[in-house]
Protein backbone atom coordinates (compact mmCIF):
# COMPACT_ATOMS: atom_id res chain seq x y z
CA UNK A 1 0.00 0.00 0.00
CA UNK A 2 1.43 3.49 -0.82
CA UNK A 3 0.43 6.50 0.97
CA UNK A 4 0.45 9.56 -1.65
CA UNK A 5 -0.67 13.44 -0.14
CA UNK A 6 -2.03 16.21 -2.44
CA UNK A 7 -3.02 19.85 -1.19
CA UNK A 8 -5.87 20.97 -2.50
CA UNK A 9 -6.31 24.89 -3.34
CA UNK A 10 -10.57 24.58 -3.67
CA UNK A 11 -11.05 27.77 -5.35
CA UNK A 12 -14.43 29.78 -6.74
CA UNK A 13 -13.34 29.87 -10.24
CA UNK A 14 -10.41 27.58 -10.18
CA UNK A 15 -9.40 24.27 -7.93
CA UNK A 16 -5.15 23.76 -7.89
CA UNK A 17 -3.61 20.43 -7.02
CA UNK A 18 -0.21 19.77 -5.99
CA UNK A 19 0.59 16.09 -5.56
CA UNK A 20 3.79 14.45 -3.62
CA UNK A 21 4.64 12.51 -6.51
CA UNK A 22 5.73 16.21 -7.94
CA UNK A 23 2.64 17.16 -10.29
CA UNK A 24 0.85 20.49 -10.36
CA UNK A 25 -2.66 20.53 -12.27
CA UNK A 26 -5.55 23.59 -12.13
CA UNK A 27 -8.77 23.26 -13.66
CA UNK A 28 -11.96 25.68 -13.64
CA UNK A 29 -14.37 24.85 -11.11
CA UNK A 30 -17.44 24.18 -12.88
CA UNK A 31 -19.66 21.11 -14.12
CA UNK A 32 -21.47 21.03 -17.25
CA UNK A 33 -24.69 18.80 -17.35
CA UNK A 34 -26.06 18.17 -21.14
CA UNK A 35 -29.03 20.30 -21.69
CA UNK A 36 -31.66 17.69 -23.81
CA UNK A 37 -31.35 14.58 -25.88
CA UNK A 38 -29.70 16.25 -28.27
CA UNK A 39 -26.59 17.55 -25.97
CA UNK A 40 -25.92 14.08 -24.36
CA UNK A 41 -25.86 12.39 -28.12
CA UNK A 42 -23.50 14.74 -28.90
CA UNK A 43 -21.28 14.42 -25.86
CA UNK A 44 -21.68 10.97 -25.13
CA UNK A 45 -21.15 11.60 -21.14
CA UNK A 46 -23.30 12.49 -18.31
CA UNK A 47 -21.18 15.88 -17.80
CA UNK A 48 -18.60 18.16 -18.99
CA UNK A 49 -15.85 19.77 -16.36
CA UNK A 50 -13.46 22.77 -16.52
CA UNK A 51 -12.74 24.42 -19.41
CA UNK A 52 -14.18 21.87 -21.78
CA UNK A 53 -17.60 22.23 -19.99
CA UNK A 54 -16.97 26.43 -20.59
CA UNK A 55 -16.64 25.93 -24.33
CA UNK A 56 -19.62 24.44 -24.83
CA UNK A 57 -21.77 25.81 -22.25
CA UNK A 58 -24.49 26.90 -24.73
CA UNK A 59 -25.96 23.33 -24.62
CA UNK A 60 -25.15 22.73 -20.65
CA UNK A 61 -26.51 23.74 -17.87
CA UNK A 62 -23.52 25.03 -15.93
CA UNK A 63 -22.80 24.44 -12.35
CA UNK A 64 -20.28 26.56 -10.59
CA UNK A 65 -20.77 24.82 -7.11
CA UNK A 66 -18.69 27.03 -5.15
CA UNK A 67 -20.20 30.58 -4.02
CA UNK A 68 -18.03 33.30 -2.02
CA UNK A 69 -15.46 30.00 -1.37
CA UNK A 70 -17.54 27.48 0.20
CA UNK A 71 -20.30 25.14 -1.05
CA UNK A 72 -23.14 25.66 -2.61
CA UNK A 73 -26.64 24.80 -0.46
CA UNK A 74 -27.51 22.50 -2.47
CA UNK A 75 -27.28 18.79 -3.65
CA UNK A 76 -26.10 19.55 -7.02
CA UNK A 77 -23.84 21.63 -6.17
CA UNK A 78 -22.62 18.96 -3.71
CA UNK A 79 -22.08 16.52 -6.34
CA UNK A 80 -20.21 18.75 -8.43
CA UNK A 81 -17.94 19.78 -5.86
CA UNK A 82 -17.38 16.01 -5.60
CA UNK A 83 -16.81 15.59 -8.96
CA UNK A 84 -14.40 18.46 -9.45
CA UNK A 85 -12.29 16.93 -6.19
CA UNK A 86 -12.09 13.50 -8.19
CA UNK A 87 -11.23 14.14 -11.43
CA UNK A 88 -8.62 16.37 -9.95
CA UNK A 89 -6.99 13.72 -8.08
CA UNK A 90 -7.56 11.14 -10.82
CA UNK A 91 -5.61 13.31 -13.02
CA UNK A 92 -2.97 13.85 -10.83
CA UNK A 93 -2.38 10.55 -9.81
CA UNK A 94 -3.22 8.28 -12.62
CA UNK A 95 -0.50 5.93 -11.13
CA UNK A 96 -2.79 5.13 -7.48
CA UNK A 97 -4.47 1.83 -7.23
CA UNK A 98 -7.66 0.65 -4.91
CA UNK A 99 -5.25 -0.55 -1.78
CA UNK A 100 -3.66 2.95 -2.15
CA UNK A 101 -4.69 5.32 0.57
CA UNK A 102 -4.85 9.46 0.16
CA UNK A 103 -3.99 12.19 2.80
CA UNK A 104 -5.11 15.62 1.93
CA UNK A 105 -4.82 19.18 2.95
CA UNK A 106 -7.80 21.05 1.57
CA UNK A 107 -7.66 25.12 1.50
CA UNK A 108 -10.63 26.84 2.21
CA UNK A 109 -11.65 30.88 3.07
CA UNK A 110 -9.91 31.52 6.52
CA UNK A 111 -13.33 32.09 8.28
CA UNK A 112 -15.66 29.09 6.21
CA UNK A 113 -18.47 27.44 8.64
CA UNK A 114 -18.13 24.26 10.31
CA UNK A 115 -20.98 23.31 7.89
CA UNK A 116 -18.94 23.55 4.88
CA UNK A 117 -15.99 22.16 6.32
CA UNK A 118 -18.29 19.29 7.44
CA UNK A 119 -19.52 19.33 3.65
CA UNK A 120 -16.31 18.63 2.32
CA UNK A 121 -15.55 16.07 4.40
CA UNK A 122 -18.62 14.32 3.62
CA UNK A 123 -18.06 14.81 -0.20
CA UNK A 124 -14.46 13.38 0.12
CA UNK A 125 -15.31 10.83 2.17
CA UNK A 126 -15.01 7.34 -0.65
CA UNK A 127 -12.39 8.71 -2.39
CA UNK A 128 -9.64 10.73 0.74
CA UNK A 129 -8.50 8.32 3.47
CA UNK A 130 -7.85 11.23 5.75
CA UNK A 131 -8.37 15.09 5.33
CA UNK A 132 -7.50 18.48 6.97
CA UNK A 133 -9.02 21.24 5.96
CA UNK A 134 -6.84 25.14 6.19
CA UNK A 135 -7.28 28.41 5.87
CA UNK A 136 -5.72 29.56 2.28
CA UNK A 137 -4.31 31.86 3.61
CA UNK A 138 -2.52 30.16 5.58
CA UNK A 139 -1.33 27.72 3.31
CA UNK A 140 -0.39 30.82 1.11
CA UNK A 141 2.34 30.81 4.86
CA UNK A 142 2.89 27.66 4.57
CA UNK A 143 3.84 27.54 1.03
CA UNK A 144 6.95 30.38 0.95
CA UNK A 145 7.60 29.07 4.84
CA UNK A 146 6.89 32.78 6.43
CA UNK A 147 5.69 32.42 10.21
CA UNK A 148 7.01 35.13 11.59
CA UNK A 149 5.42 38.66 11.78
CA UNK A 150 3.77 38.80 8.21
CA UNK A 151 0.17 39.70 6.73
CA UNK A 152 -1.06 37.16 4.40
CA UNK A 153 -3.65 38.56 1.59
CA UNK A 154 -4.94 35.76 -0.75
CA UNK A 155 -7.34 37.52 -3.21
CA UNK A 156 -9.60 34.63 -5.31
CA UNK A 157 -12.59 34.90 -7.06
CA UNK A 158 -15.62 34.75 -3.74
CA UNK A 159 -13.53 36.20 -1.12
CA UNK A 160 -10.44 37.74 -0.29
CA UNK A 161 -8.88 35.75 2.94
CA UNK A 162 -6.39 37.79 5.39
CA UNK A 163 -4.25 36.22 8.02
CA UNK A 164 -1.73 37.55 10.56
CA UNK A 165 0.92 35.40 11.15
CA UNK A 166 2.89 35.60 14.18
CA UNK A 167 4.76 32.40 14.70
CA UNK A 168 2.17 30.38 15.90
CA UNK A 169 -0.96 28.42 14.59
CA UNK A 170 -3.06 32.04 13.69
CA UNK A 171 -5.94 32.82 16.12
CA UNK A 172 -9.49 33.85 14.86
CA UNK A 173 -9.06 37.56 15.42
CA UNK A 174 -5.80 37.04 13.31
CA UNK A 175 -8.10 36.11 10.58
CA UNK A 176 -10.46 38.01 8.03
CA UNK A 177 -12.76 36.60 5.18
CA UNK A 178 -13.68 39.56 2.59
CA UNK A 179 -16.70 39.41 -0.34
CA UNK A 180 -14.50 41.82 -1.84
CA UNK A 181 -13.17 39.63 -4.31
CA UNK A 182 -12.50 38.72 -8.19
CA UNK A 183 -15.94 38.06 -8.55
CA UNK A 184 -17.06 41.10 -6.96
CA UNK A 185 -14.43 43.02 -9.43
CA UNK A 186 -16.37 41.35 -12.05
CA UNK A 187 -19.92 42.76 -11.23
CA UNK A 188 -18.50 46.04 -10.92
CA UNK A 189 -16.75 46.40 -14.01
CA UNK A 190 -19.76 44.73 -15.60
CA UNK A 191 -22.04 47.30 -14.07
CA UNK A 192 -19.58 50.03 -14.83
CA UNK A 193 -19.13 49.54 -18.63
CA UNK A 194 -22.81 48.87 -18.88
CA UNK A 195 -23.73 52.47 -18.00
CA UNK A 196 -20.94 54.09 -20.09
CA UNK A 197 -22.04 52.02 -23.26
CA UNK A 198 -25.32 50.98 -22.85
CA UNK A 199 -25.57 49.11 -26.07
CA UNK A 200 -22.28 46.77 -25.65
CA UNK A 201 -22.52 43.07 -25.43
CA UNK A 202 -21.08 41.54 -22.21
CA UNK A 203 -20.55 38.14 -20.49
CA UNK A 204 -18.94 36.73 -17.84
CA UNK A 205 -16.04 35.58 -19.66
CA UNK A 206 -15.63 38.77 -21.28
CA UNK A 207 -15.44 40.30 -18.38
CA UNK A 208 -12.74 38.30 -17.36
CA UNK A 209 -10.47 38.08 -19.85
CA UNK A 210 -10.40 42.22 -20.01
CA UNK A 211 -9.33 41.85 -16.24
CA UNK A 212 -6.98 39.33 -16.19
CA UNK A 213 -5.12 40.63 -18.91
CA UNK A 214 -6.06 44.82 -18.20
CA UNK A 215 -6.72 45.04 -14.78
CA UNK A 216 -4.77 47.87 -12.61
CA UNK A 217 -4.47 50.04 -9.97
CA UNK A 218 -1.51 52.59 -10.28
CA UNK A 219 -2.15 55.78 -10.92
CA UNK A 220 -1.08 55.47 -14.07
CA UNK A 221 -1.41 53.59 -16.78
CA UNK A 222 -1.34 53.18 -20.94
CA UNK A 223 -5.01 53.63 -22.44
CA UNK A 224 -6.49 50.15 -22.52
CA UNK A 225 -8.68 49.70 -25.91
CA UNK A 226 -10.91 46.54 -25.75
CA UNK A 227 -12.78 45.60 -28.66
CA UNK A 228 -16.51 44.99 -27.85
CA UNK A 229 -19.54 43.98 -30.05
CA UNK A 230 -22.88 46.13 -30.49
CA UNK A 231 -25.10 44.03 -31.98
CA UNK A 232 -23.05 42.22 -33.62
CA UNK A 233 -20.79 45.19 -34.92
CA UNK A 234 -17.33 45.03 -33.10
CA UNK A 235 -16.02 48.57 -32.17
CA UNK A 236 -13.28 49.56 -30.36
CA UNK A 237 -13.82 51.29 -26.52
CA UNK A 238 -11.94 53.06 -24.12
CA UNK A 239 -11.89 51.86 -20.40
CA UNK A 240 -8.87 53.10 -19.15
CA UNK A 241 -10.75 54.91 -16.70
CA UNK A 242 -13.64 52.49 -15.97
CA UNK A 243 -11.69 49.81 -15.22
CA UNK A 244 -8.90 51.35 -12.30
CA UNK A 245 -12.06 52.68 -10.74
CA UNK A 246 -13.68 49.49 -10.89
CA UNK A 247 -10.45 47.67 -9.54
CA UNK A 248 -10.13 50.44 -6.48
CA UNK A 249 -13.64 49.27 -5.51
CA UNK A 250 -11.62 46.02 -4.86
CA UNK A 251 -8.68 47.23 -3.49
CA UNK A 252 -9.89 50.19 -0.66
CA UNK A 253 -11.94 47.01 1.85
CA UNK A 254 -9.03 44.99 1.30
CA UNK A 255 -6.39 48.07 2.24
CA UNK A 256 -9.45 48.85 5.11
CA UNK A 257 -8.95 45.34 6.33
CA UNK A 258 -5.17 45.47 6.29
CA UNK A 259 -4.83 48.51 8.57
CA UNK A 260 -7.68 47.32 10.83
CA UNK A 261 -5.33 43.85 11.36
CA UNK A 262 -2.07 46.03 11.72
CA UNK A 263 -3.84 48.43 13.74
CA UNK A 264 -5.38 45.68 16.40
CA UNK A 265 -2.18 44.00 16.57
CA UNK A 266 0.58 43.93 19.32
CA UNK A 267 1.84 47.84 19.14
CA UNK A 268 5.87 45.98 19.15
CA UNK A 269 5.05 44.40 16.59
CA UNK A 270 3.05 46.47 14.30
CA UNK A 271 5.81 47.51 11.98
CA UNK A 272 7.33 44.83 12.00
CA UNK A 273 3.87 43.20 10.44
CA UNK A 274 2.93 46.54 7.92
CA UNK A 275 6.54 45.63 6.43
CA UNK A 276 5.68 42.48 5.69
CA UNK A 277 2.87 42.11 3.69
CA UNK A 278 2.12 39.57 1.15
CA UNK A 279 -0.49 39.36 -1.61
CA UNK A 280 -1.35 36.02 -3.46
CA UNK A 281 -4.64 34.65 -5.42
CA UNK A 282 -5.63 35.47 -8.81
CA UNK A 283 -6.12 39.18 -7.23
CA UNK A 284 -2.39 39.01 -6.99
CA UNK A 285 -2.01 39.50 -10.45
CA UNK A 286 -3.53 43.58 -10.71
CA UNK A 287 -1.29 45.54 -11.67
CA UNK A 288 0.13 47.90 -9.25
CA UNK A 289 -1.59 46.29 -6.39
CA UNK A 290 1.41 45.95 -4.36
CA UNK A 291 1.55 50.08 -4.47
CA UNK A 292 -1.94 50.56 -3.51
CA UNK A 293 -1.61 48.29 -0.37
CA UNK A 294 1.79 50.64 0.43
CA UNK A 295 0.34 53.46 -0.18
CA UNK A 296 -2.98 53.14 2.54
CA UNK A 297 -0.49 52.58 5.05
CA UNK A 298 1.60 55.69 4.51
CA UNK A 299 -0.42 57.14 8.11
CA UNK A 300 0.53 54.39 10.23
CA UNK A 301 4.17 54.56 9.23
CA UNK A 302 4.57 53.29 6.06
CA UNK A 303 4.22 49.63 4.78
CA UNK A 304 6.20 47.35 2.35
CA UNK A 305 4.13 44.68 0.16
CA UNK A 306 5.08 42.06 -2.03
CA UNK A 307 3.18 39.65 -4.22
CA UNK A 308 3.94 35.77 -4.71
CA UNK A 309 5.57 34.36 -8.01
CA UNK A 310 3.43 31.17 -8.23
CA UNK A 311 -0.14 32.81 -7.64
CA UNK A 312 -1.89 29.76 -9.58
CA UNK A 313 -0.38 27.29 -7.54
CA UNK A 314 1.27 28.72 -4.13
CA UNK A 315 -1.88 27.76 -1.82
CA UNK A 316 -1.79 23.80 -2.91
CA UNK A 317 1.77 23.95 -2.51
CA UNK A 318 1.47 25.05 0.83
CA UNK A 319 -1.50 23.10 1.56
CA UNK A 320 0.61 19.47 0.42
CA UNK A 321 3.59 21.22 3.06
CA UNK A 322 1.11 21.20 5.93
CA UNK A 323 -0.23 17.25 4.73
CA UNK A 324 3.12 16.12 5.06
CA UNK A 325 4.22 17.85 8.39
CA UNK A 326 2.05 18.21 10.11
CA UNK A 327 1.12 15.90 13.12
CA UNK A 328 -1.82 13.06 12.99
CA UNK A 329 -3.09 15.08 16.18
CA UNK A 330 -4.14 17.89 13.62
CA UNK A 331 -5.78 15.09 11.46
CA UNK A 332 -9.56 14.73 10.73
CA UNK A 333 -10.34 11.50 10.52
CA UNK A 334 -12.60 10.07 7.44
Amino acid sequence: MTIFHIGIDLGTSRTSITTSTGRRLTTITCVGYPKDVISRKRFGKEYLLGSEALENRLALDMIWPLAEGVICEDEKASEATGIILKHIITEALPEKKETDHIYAAIGVPAQASIKNKKAILEITTDFIKKVLIVSEAFAVAYSIDRFDECLIVDIGAGTTDLCRMHGSIPEKEDQATLKAAGNFLDHELTKAISEEFPDVQLTPQIIKRIKEKHGYVSNVSDPVEVTLTSRGIPSPYDITDILRESCLKLTDPICKAIQDLVGTFDPDFQEKLRNNIIIAGGGSRLRGIDTAVERSLQEYGGGSAVCVQDAEHCGSVGALKMCMEMPEAYWEKI
